[in-house]
């Protein structure tokens, strides 16, 4: 088996086994007859006349709510989850669906409806709250007088900024009435415990999903001074500003942030995480034979800064060992665009490996895709590549060279090959990295 066919198995292993409606039955027990509920070793009872409902948004949110569903056998009242794709199988729960990445007045309309179906839950209700990476995008209602084609806008620059997801996510807050925290204010009354798969580099329940449950401060100074430090202040619609420039004048005036409560009985778990994810990866790739390096932290920042790091951590172990070697590591790397190609973060990085890699004498596969099986407005995970990738490609008349320039990784690995297609996973665990050295 080649090092790339190696490498794109470790991945399909690894998404095997981060399944959402496999990791909701590890991490939650239902026991019908005492009527417990125990969540990561925490025990909660559910009184026999008390009723459950089902609530959440992500990219992970169908699998999860029947996951939860298997479960409690039965159990469940009623539930509503948005989801970027439409599900036709029977549940109890109802899928709505959104846009993702960019919300639309799909994302809009399933938003009234969650909030519609929050507002008639009874109180002392027990309430199971599934939030996944993509939430931003699925649950979106807009704060003040803007338009969803406003935030819409906003968004679609803030991701081709370069800002990091707690930058964009601090954004994202102040034009919203519901991130934030600001959902709690329909869940008050209720015993609620939100379930969470986290796609946040230090997973910062803030941040997860722009965090619509969890009560913080959102600050319209943060925001404008990130919406200046990336130049897009001047860019955001002229309503957008006018809210922005309000809600400042409120904070300085006040000498406090517009700041969300916290309810009683109310408790968050992140049931997954990239890192776990990256350790099952890790665990797979020594079980093929490689002596495997875990890089603990994630990845962020800028798609260079990162390409560099991992090149000198591959010549370092190429200088050092003869045997094989495989690196595995997780993040969201920064992508500014400035060309008009296609693309994503996944294959932006492996393109610009293949250029680190092409002077490399030692038989090399480098892997990046995203877990959730979309990088970018594409219908990609991501792309594999080999040492061997660049210069195989000019030999084609291929010039990777200028598809970097352009951000048009995409339409490169359509003619070089190397392109990653699970389709939708169902799953949101940021994007993993895999090096494997021969």
């Amino acid at each position: 088996m080649q090092l790339t066919e190696i490498a794109t198995d470790i991945f399909n292993q690894t998404l095997s086994h981060v399944n959402p409606s496999k990791i909701i039955s590890e991490a939650v027990i239902w026991n019908k007859t005492s009527g417990e509920l125990t969540i990561r070793g925490k025990s909660y009872a559910i009184h026999e006349n008390q009723p459950v409902f089902v609530i959440g948004a992500g990219k992970a949110s169908v699998p999860m709510a029947l996951g939860i569903e298997n479960v409690m056998q039965g159990r469940i009242r009623d539930g509503i989850v948005i989801s970027p794709d439409p599900f036709k199988g029977e549940s109890r729960i109802q899928v709505f669906t959104g846009s993702h990445p960019l919300p639309d007045k799909e994302s809009l309309s399933s938003s009234y409806e969650l909030v519609s179906f929050l507002q008639k839950i009874p109180n002392n209700s027990f309430v199971i709250n599934l939030i996944s990476g993509g939430t931003s995008s699925l649950f979106c209602l807009p704060a003040g007088d803007l338009e969803i084609e406003e935030i819409n806008n906003i968004y679609s620059l803030l991701i081709e900024s370069g800002a990091n997801i707690h930058e964009i996510n601090t954004v994202r807050k102040v034009f919203s009435s519901v991130k934030g925290g600001q959902l709690l204010k329909y869940l008050k009354g209720k015993q609620v415990v939100d379930l969470m798969i986290s796609d946040i580099t230090d997973d910062d329940i803030k941040m997860i999903g722009s965090g619509p449950s969890v009560a913080q401060d959102i600050s319209a100074i943060e925001a404008f001074k990130i919406l200046k430090q990336y130049k897009l202040y001047n860019s955001i619609p002229h309503i957008a500003r006018q809210f922005i420039a309000s809600e400042m004048d409120k904070e300085m005036k006040n000498n406090s942030y517009r700041n969300t409560e916290e309810i009683d009985r109310h408790w968050s778990f992140i049931i997954a995480s990239a890192s776990m994810m990256a350790s099952r990866a890790s665990e797979i790739a020594e079980e093929q034979g490689f002596e495997t390096t875990l890089n603990q932290e994630a990845v962020a920042g800028p798609v260079d800064e990162v390409t560099q790091s991992l090149i000198s951590q591959i010549r370092t172990l190429t200088e050092k060992n003869k045997s094989r070697q495989a690196i595995v590591s997780f993040g969201e790397p920064t992508v500014q665009v400035k060309g008009d190609g296609l693309g994503g973060r996944n294959q932006e990085l492996a393109l610009r490996m293949a250029h680190g890699l092409k002077d490399f004498d030692h038989p090399i596969a480098f892997l990046s895709a995203g877990t959730d099986g979309i990088d970018g407005p594409t219908d990609a995970a991501g792309a594999v590549i080999t040492n061997e990738t660049y210069n195989q490609a000019i030999s084609s008349n291929i010039n990777p060279r200028q598809y970097l320039e352009n951000n048009d990784s995409y339409h490169f690995f359509d003619k070089a090959g190397g392109h990653l297609k699970p389709g939708p996973t169902g799953n949101n665990l940021m994007d993993l990295h895999i090096v494997l050295i021969g």
